[in-house]
């Protein structure tokens, strides 16, 4: 399991924004199937995030990483930017 500070407060927002969410007064008991419902459902997601990477990690060569990275990387570049669009075009509609 990928354990890094940023990947364990990601986790811990969705956990708690799902819990949040979902919390039921009236049934508290399914408060703990809810819970455990999101543990699985994130240790199914890490484990097959780690089984994709490590098979295509021996298939994939050191370019096809890098050219796959610099595509991630300008991809990213491009949802940012268009981020950075929306917010000034709300900015600019409540001005």
């Amino acid at each position: 399991m990928a354990i890094s500070p940023g990947n364990v407060v990601f986790w811990l927002s969705v956990f708690g924004a799902v819990l949040s969410n979902t919390y039921n007064p009236e049934q508290p008991s399914n408060f703990l199937l809810i819970a455990a419902g999101i543990l699985t459902g994130i240790l199914l997601h890490d484990i097959g995030l780690l089984a994709i990477v490590a098979t295509t990690r021996k298939v994939m060569n050191r370019a096809m990483i890098k050219g796959f990275s610099i595509i991630a990387g300008i991809v990213l570049i491009g949802f940012s930017g268009y981020f950075v669009y929306e917010f000034f075009k709300v900015i600019t509609d409540r001005i």
